[in-house]
């Protein structure tokens, strides 16, 4: 009764008071036989010894005889080929260095458009300051070169007449008064 387990039994290895690996029991991979079990006292008989099998040899592996090509002339569009991949590394590397000199001069650029924006910033305020209209409208109006519009002064513009063009008398000189005249003489030529 001793032997018989249970076969979900566990037995644990400790290394002090944790368990770290669980081994199961196993049991036998088959069960003896009756001739195998005797009653009481169990005696194992020997198993009888087995012969190991004789392999049969092996001829070792014949390699073919190969035989070596003579180099051949290069082929042309290997060349090319190889021509077109030198263009393309080429073409690269100049184009990456043109791109890096345009970024340098991008760079640049904006510096100097900063710089030149403060400067008309302030250029702007001191035009401003030159400029002061109410400075020139009390100067002018003190020394009787100007005089403020009365109510008599006041101009109304009619606009509801239709468009009309007014040739001025030095519209005809020129480039322009050339034209008119052409126009004018093939007018009168299909008429």
């Amino acid at each position: 009764m001793a032997r018989e387990r249970r076969s979900d039994t566990r037995r644990y290895r400790t290394n002090g008071s944790a368990a770290y690996q669980p081994e199961f029991e196993q049991e036998p991979a088959r069960s003896p036989s009756r001739r195998e079990q005797v009653r009481g006292n169990t005696v194992r008989r020997p198993e009888p010894r087995r012969r190991p099998q004789v392999r049969p040899r092996r001829r070792p592996a014949v390699r073919p005889s190969i035989e070596v090509r003579t180099q051949s002339a290069v082929a042309p569009f290997t060349i090319v080929g190889l021509f077109a991949v030198l263009a393309c590394a080429w073409l690269l590397v100049v184009s990456t260095a043109q791109l890096a000199v345009a970024n340098n001069d991008i760079v640049e650029l904006r510096s100097q458009l900063s710089d030149l924006q403060d400067e008309n910033r302030t250029l702007q305020a001191k035009y401003e300051l030159v400029f002061d209209l109410e400075a020139i409208e009390k100067q002018f109006l003190s020394n009787g070169a100007m005089v403020r519009p009365g109510a008599g002064q006041t101009v109304y513009l009619d606009l509801s007449g239709g468009d009309s063009v007014v040739y001025y008398e030095g519209a005809g000189e020129g480039l322009s008064g050339l034209l008119q005249k052409a126009e004018m003489f093939l007018k009168d030529l299909l008429s």
